[in-house]
């Protein structure tokens, strides 16, 4: 009924002020005299001495008070009843009745609606009340129309009353191009019967000329305001922001009742706290509105710890090295025990930045657990709450970082209130601009894989599974050795060497030489690094020291090509695989010609060479002299300290 009453409205007020819309005629050309007549009947006069005139005005008032005045009132009354509710992100049946009054505005500005429902109504309707009987020949309607048109301009533009940036863009451009069509039409009035004063007021000859310039000039600010909106409606869409899948809108961050924050962030401030203030800004601008309790905003005193997880709706637990050493964090971790709190983990996978096994996770909590003081549950009841779930893992990379973001956001949103009876709507999960799509070949391809390469086979047939199978050509499999013997001039073109990376990628040394006869053959490579720690994983600058020196330098160049890091996690491991189809020369599918224009200008994460030669060669020395003299003798390795200088260049 409240949608219904809205829509209504302004047909229903259009309808409503036509009983007092009048246009004034000339009736003698000689003394100027004029009369008004109502458009809707011309046999009314608009004056109080018709008698119909007149009748209608006892019904204009009535209608007038119930839709005009009444409804928009009654709009307002409804806003003013649940703004508590939503500025606590607390949905009531009526406030979601009501969702298409507020939805696109901040909470500060719930009433924004009636207001421009106002405006509309005023320059619509309520402007015909300004000399009724002969303000359709008079500029003082379009002076007023002008005026309130650039008031409310200028309130829009201070205000800043809506969500989105470019909802408001689009509004300021709509009310300007209002404000100008006003403007205008004082100069048509104008221009209208004296062309003398035409020229003296506008500067133009008669009113065709005016006529002219009007049209021209509006078309100039058609196309002015097309453009603009178009711009936005393409930033609007390429915005970073969270989406479901199953809908296509963004979530909706409702709070449960007694709590102001939809997750509260509890992590180690040696090892965790750049990190965390990431995940939580990240958040803010894929999530907009969702609030996050983080010590640096909202922390005033650390004795409300305890009431601050209790105000929060779930609780997002950052592990990393000495997380459970420390008191605070044992504190918030048993605060969300005894409030019954959802808890969303969130593990470290960089060593540097203090990574750790989930095992060494446990074994780390059971001993800073096992001795909480005053603390009313055993260790094993707290972490098994932590655990209860497998860890979403933290990655920096760009593409990763989205998958780790959408992750921790779907879990938040599964445990909100909202979304707790509408399962349905996150089934499919979460998209967002800038993720690793699905992609495929636009010819056939061959992933050549090593025999002697421990995984390297299965790794191939992992990322040949990967390519979607709806378009695109097929994708084969085949061993590097049988490809070789069997030759052919077109093995550079069409096919790829997938190479395994791991502790006991060179253990073999059948591997390097098959390796380095693919490189002569001019076949590109794709370097695939483990980085789950059961199945041998080491640090990128490890292998500097594991492959052959010959291998790194000209003319193979081995590691001068990124290394895509192949993940555990379910949602990490397909991006990577996809990111290796990338670094082929896969493309994602796209559903448009113009996306996928926009998919060329914005996919850059692909096949790529680094200078990281060029500055390895400026902190090695010796390996420009080796080049250039043309020693046999096999180059020494580097010393310890270009060791750790080529791991950070690695780093970078």
């Amino acid at each position: 009924a409240i949608l219904v009453a809205y829509l209504v409205l302004p047909s229903v007020s259009r309808s409503i002020f036509k009983a007092r819309l009048c246009e004034s005629y000339d009736i003698n050309v000689f003394t100027g005299a004029r009369r008004s007549f109502l458009v809707a009947d011309l046999d009314v006069l608009c004056s109080d001495d018709d008698p119909v005139f007149r009748s209608l005005g006892a019904i204009f008032w009535a209608l007038f008070g119930v839709w005009p005045v009444l409804a928009p009132l009654t709009f307002l009354a409804l806003l003013l009843s649940i703004r508590p509710a939503v500025r606590a992100k607390r949905i009531s049946p009526l406030a979601r009745a009501c969702r298409f009054l507020w939805r696109d505005y901040d909470a500060d500005f719930l009433f924004w609606e009636v207001f421009d429902l106002a405006r509309k109504l005023f320059l619509a309707s309520l402007v015909l009340f300004i000399d009724q009987e002969y303000g359709s020949s008079k500029m003082l309607r379009l002076v007023v129309a002008t005026v309130v048109s650039a008031l409310f301009l200028a309130a829009l533009a201070l205000a800043r009353p809506f969500k989105r940036s470019d909802d408001l863009y689009l509004a300021c451009v709509a009310n300007l191009l209002l404000t100008c069509c006003f403007c205008l039409g004082t100069v048509i009035q104008l221009c209208g019967e004296d062309n003398d004063q035409c020229y003296q007021l506008v500067g133009l000859n008669d009113a065709r000329r005016a006529s002219e310039f009007v049209i021209g000039l509006t078309a100039a600010m058609l196309v002015a305001s097309l453009t603009i909106i178009i711009l936005k409606a393409v930033t609007a869409v390429t915005a970073p922001t969270l989406r479901l899948v199953a809908t296509g809108r963004a979530p909706i961050l409702e709070l449960p009742s007694g709590c102001h924050f939809h997750g509260f962030i509890s992590h180690a401030w040696g090892t965790g706290q750049d990190q965390t203030h990431t995940v939580v800004r990240q958040l803010q601008l894929l999530m907009p509105g969702v609030r996050i309790w983080l010590d640096v905003d909202n922390l005033s005193n650390l004795a409300s710890l305890e009431s601050c997880v209790a105000d929060s709706a779930a609780v997002l637990v950052f592990l990393s090295a000495g997380y459970f050493k420390s008191g605070n964090c044992r504190r918030e971790l048993y605060a969300a025990h005894a409030a019954s709190k959802p808890v969303i983990a969130v593990r470290e996978t960089e060593q540097a930045k203090g990574a750790l096994s989930v095992q060494g996770l446990w074994t780390e909590g059971r001993e800073g657990c096992a001795f909480e003081a005053g603390a009313e549950a055993p260790a094993d009841a707290v972490l098994g709450r932590v655990f209860a779930e497998a860890p979403v893992d933290w990655v920096r990379l760009h593409v990763f970082q989205l998958e780790s973001l959408k992750m921790i956001a779907l879990r938040m949103l599964k445990r909100s209130p909202y979304y707790r009876d509408r399962n349905e709507e996150i089934t499919g999960g979460l998209r967002v601009f800038g993720e690793m799509r699905s992609v495929s070949f636009a010819s056939p391809m061959t992933i050549l894989a090593i025999t002697t390469n421990a995984g390297g086979l299965a790794a191939a047939h992992e990322v040949a599974g990967a390519v979607d199978p709806r378009r695109g050509e097929g994708v084969a499999v085949e061993a590097a050795e049988s490809a070789l013997r069997r030759g052919g001039a077109d093995l550079s073109r069409s096919g790829r060497l997938l190479l395994y990376l791991n502790s006991a990628t060179f253990s073999q040394p059948a591997t390097a030489a098959t390796l380095r006869l693919v490189l002569e053959r001019g076949v590109p490579v794709t370097l695939l690094h483990e980085q789950d720690g059961g199945r041998e994983a080491c640090q990128f600058c490890e292998l500097f020291d594991l492959a052959p020196r010959e291998l790194q330098l000209a003319p193979y160049k081995l590691f001068d090509t990124i290394a895509v890091p192949l993940y555990q996690t379910a949602e990490l491991r397909a991006v990577s695989l996809r990111q290796a189809l990338y670094d082929m020369g896969a493309r994602p599918l796209r559903s448009s010609v113009f996306a996928a224009c926009r998919g060329r200008l914005r996919w850059r994460f692909g096949p790529r060479r680094v200078a990281v030669q060029r500055e390895r060669t400026d902190l090695d020395p010796d390996l420009d002299s080796e080049r250039s003299a043309g020693s046999s003798e096999p180059p020494t390795p580097p010393t310890s300290p270009q060791r750790s200088r080529e791991c950070a260049i690695e780093r970078l």
